[in-house]
């Protein structure tokens, strides 16, 4: 049975949501007294119709809870009043202000090059459809030290076997480095950077085609594939199926034109040839597609399914691996097969060899480090100078605690403070951000090669995602002590009000700040010594005056006889590589008649070779023109690795190098083939005539402008599809170095950066310093204080300071520098003691004289100006 004594329930519980919590009881009891009155006096259906119409009457504001629209628009009101507060709050402190813009702005611009440099990088073959499931077989070789070097190459054998004989793949592309070359077009030559792929290369990787089949365009042997700006050098428009170019002998037909390719590729080529060229053609049928050792130039790429097993995978390499390594002979190092996903390439890991410039992965890492200190710093730095504001801002503080503000809101009007400096000092950034953007794309040779720093939407959005985050991070340490403040003491006034917990954390802050400033001037000052020594290091041969000139095809011999017409070349030499540049040629020799085989480094050399460098020869005779093909001059090292007694005791014994028997005829003292990066180790001159790639001119001239424009003329006779891009020894050192030069450079950028910036809050402290005790200082000036005695007054305590973050810099950086920049390097300069610490003393000098500049502006102050309000 129904009980009616209770009203309507739908009436009930809508009154009860819609109405204010603190009057719905007393509300409630009223209606349902009344409705129980009208139930007994005039029935049932009209005490409901009644008790309908009462709740609808009690539906007013008055009565509402309050709503979330009303919340939001009490949300607005609060946050415009803080923009407010914040505006006006900058424009009374301009000093201040102008510190903390262009303090946070400056450091914030090195933060924007990192953010777009960042994405660029972790963005690189993102577009590929497949990118997840495409994996590259890469190679550890280990030599029989038991050293292991990984290559991102591979042999062409290895994508071969995993094309017909390992299951779970899909399909396998392989890639060799050989088509690169001028191609023909009517009698033009035009330069390429072209490689040969497999038939499945556009099914693997996503390269959209402009023109022909990407199914079939690589199928046919002699079948060419150009980029769309390689079209329209060579042809001057892209609808060019069917055309014939020239390459060498031989006639290659395209087939298909590919879209420009996405700068974010690690694979990057102006023309891709088909594989079946090189099988049809008879130099590549011997050594390259079943060579196991033959893995400088061949790449191999592998798609995977969806649901693809990697250890099974592994198990199958590990197989063709163990088989291969079984038929090695012992005179050739043992290889092993790895698996790399290709979102893994790029930024690299340090493997030789790679298919393209990659960016190393550390250099990515170092870089947002170093940012991330930097941003700490002018963090601390807008930190400290709010802190030293706070007592100024106390009564406004206590105003708010009277009227009703609690912590959260006092906390998030501080916040949105500094939120608001920080976006002011993101447009600062910008602003410099495109000021040093080409500075940074030319600091290197992996930068200038591998990024645009062209800006997207994500860019813009990251960018100003970041500036709000550091707003809340430098917002964040002042916010929390304000709300600390207590509003007693706020009343009886700010004399009572105890600072020294502040001013404690304000001297640590600075601390940190010069600190970290010394420690990029102490990095900055070893690297460029490091850089020189680098620069000036014996090599044990000669590189004064010695140009190189690379023969891009020519004949050797050509070029040497034509160049060498020029007066001022004094002398000349030919050889394959050129030393101590970073180029590294090296196989297993083995002694013949002897057990002992040693990694051999070699280049190969013509008779001038050795007088032209003017290396020492220490025992037997240099090379003859005239003389076999199959001699050779080794170092002091190749000596002691097979433990010969005397230099005469190696002369007339031979050596299995290259699967070919060399007789050792001469050995010369041991020079730096390498860099200083590298150790000495066995080292051989051998004779080959087709194997030259640079003549080197000893050059001697009192107008060398004069004397290389003949050279360019003379180099014209030759080849005039070549421009003359000949380069001096010591340029060529110099680019070898770009590592250490560009690590100074950036060490040096962040130095001065955060030395500004330290600075900048320096000046604010000192000012902030000045002005609190100006009354003091007067009083002292009064009763006889020299100029000296403020100054030192003012001083000592950032002097104490600055010798403690001085302390801790110097021995942390030096651990950084050995640590970091001296890890690989096997030839190091020591470090004299007075090297970091001319580094930090370099930056307490600038900050005692911002200091000095405060105090003596304070001291000569005008007493009366000073003390007519008291």
């Amino acid at each position: 049975m129904k009980n009616f004594s209770h009203p309507p329930k739908f009436w009930t519980r809508l009154f009860k949501w819609l109405c204010n919590d603190s009057f719905y009881e007393e509300l409630q009891g009223d209606l349902e007294e009344r409705y129980v009155i009208n139930l007994e006096a005039k029935g049932l259906q009209t005490a409901k119709s009644i008790y309908r119409k009462e709740v609808i009457k009690m539906i007013r504001p008055s009565v509402l809870k309050k709503t979330r629209t009303r919340t939001r628009l009490n949300n607005i009101a609060m946050f415009r009043n803080y923009s407010i507060v914040a505006f006006r709050s900058l424009i009374r402190n301009r000093l201040f202000s102008t510190i903390n813009i262009f303090g946070l702005g400056i450091s914030m611009a090195v933060a924007l090059l990192t953010i777009a440099f960042a994405t660029e990088i972790n963005g690189y073959d993102s577009f590929h459809e497949n990118k997840d499931r495409i994996y590259r077989i890469t190679n550890a070789q280990v030599s029989q030290e038991g050293e292991i070097y990984r290559y991102a190459s591979t042999s062409l054998l290895i994508g071969e076997r995993a094309r017909t004989e390992i299951s779970g793949i899909e399909q396998t592309v392989s890639i060799y480095k050989g088509f690169g070359g001028d191609l023909r077009y009517d009698n033009n030559a035009y330069y390429t950077n072209g490689l040969f792929v497999s038939e499945e290369f556009l099914d693997v990787f996503t390269f959209p085609v402009l023109h022909g089949n990407p199914e079939t365009a690589l199928d046919e042997p002699f079948s060419v594939v150009l980029t769309e700006e390689m079209a329209i050098r060579v042809f001057g428009r892209t609808d060019v199926l069917g055309e014939v170019l020239r390459k060498s002998e031989q006639q290659y037909t395209v087939t298909g034109i590919l879209k420009d390719l996405p700068k974010n590729s690690h694979i990057k080529f102006e023309a891709i040839a088909s594989m079946s060229s090189m099988k049809s053609m008879e130099r590549y049928k011997e050594g390259y597609f079943d060579s196991w050792h033959n893995m400088w130039s061949g790449y191999a790429y592998i798609l995977l399914p969806e649901n693809h097993n990697l250890d099974a995978l592994d198990a199958q390499l590990k197989t063709i691996q163990e088989e291969e390594n079984a038929k090695n002979t012992g005179e050739q190092e043992e290889l092993r097969l790895e698996l790399e996903g290709l979102m893994d390439i790029f930024p690299g890991d340090g493997k030789y060899n790679q298919l393209g410039t990659v960016m190393p992965k550390e250099k990515v890492n170092r870089m947002i480090i170093l940012t991330i200190i930097v941003m700490f710093c002018a963090c601390f730095n807008y930190a400290n100078l709010t802190i030293a504001r706070s007592l100024k801002r106390a009564k406004e503080i206590g105003v708010r605690k009277v009227v009703g503000a609690n912590k959260s809101q006092i906390f998030f009007q501080f916040v949105s403070e500094a939120i608001f400096v920080s976006l002011l000092a993101l447009t600062v950034a910008f602003l410099i951000f495109n000021l040093i953007k080409p500075q940074f794309l030319a600091l290197d040779f992996y930068t200038s090669r591998t990024t645009t720093l062209d800006l997207t939407t994500l860019n813009y959005l990251n960018f100003t995602i970041f500036a709000i985050a550091i707003g809340v991070l430098a917002g964040l340490i002042p916010a929390l002590l304000m709300t600390k403040f207590k509003l007693v003491s706020i009343l009886k006034g700010v004399s009572h009000m105890k600072a020294s917990k502040g001013f404690g954390l304000r001297n640590i802050l600075v601390g940190i700040q010069f600190a970290l400033s010394m420690g990029f001037a102490v990095l900055v000052t070893l690297a460029y010594q490091q850089y020189k020594h680098a620069l000036n290091f014996d090599l044990g041969y000669t590189t004064e005056n010695i140009l190189n000139v690379p023969l891009h095809g020519n004949d050797a011999d050509l070029v040497f006889n034509t160049l060498t017409q020029v007066a001022e070349v004094q002398a000349a030499s030919k050889s394959a590589i050129v030393p101590s540049t970073g180029g590294l040629q090296s196989s297993r020799g083995r002694l013949i008649g002897g057990q002992d085989s040693t990694s051999i480094y070699m280049n190969t050399i013509d008779e001038h070779y050795i007088e032209n460098l003017e290396h020492e020869l220490l025992a037997g005779e240099n090379f003859r023109k005239d003389d076999r093909q199959d001699q050779m001059i080794v170092n002091e090292q190749l000596i002691k690795a097979f433990h010969f007694e005397t230099f005469e005791e190696a002369l007339g014994r031979k050596v299995k190098f290259y699967s070919e028997e060399r007789v050792i005829i001469g050995v010369v003292k041991d020079f730096h083939y390498g860099t200083i990066y590298n150790e000495l180790k066995p080292f051989a001159f051998v004779k080959n005539q087709g194997r030259f790639q640079y003549v080197n001119l000893k050059v001697r001239s009192n107008n060398l402008l004069e004397t290389m424009k003949k050279l360019e003329e003379a180099w014209m006779t030759i080849d005039q599809d070549h421009e003359f891009d000949a380069q001096f020894y010591h340029e060529q050192i110099e680019r070898t170095y770009s590592d250490i030069s560009s690590t100074m450079k950036t060490y040096g950028f962040l130095s001065i950066v955060a030395i500004c910036v330290s600075i900048l809050g320096l000046l604010g402290m000192a000012v902030y310093t000045a002005e609190s005790r100006i009354k003091e200082l007067t009083i002292r000036k009064v009763l006889g204080a020299t100029v000296t005695n403020i100054l030192v007054l003012l001083s000592k305590n950032f002097a104490v300071i600055f010798v403690i973050a001085a302390a801790a810099a110097i021995p942390l950086s030096l651990y950084i520098y050995r640590t970091t920049m001296l890890e690989n390097i096997e030839f190091t300069q020591d470090v004299q003691f007075w090297e970091p610490g001319s580094g930090a003393l370099a930056v307490i000098v600038v900050a005692m004289l911002t200091i000095g500049f405060q105090a003596i502006k304070a001291a000569k102050s005008n007493p009366a100006e000073n003390l007519r309000n008291e």
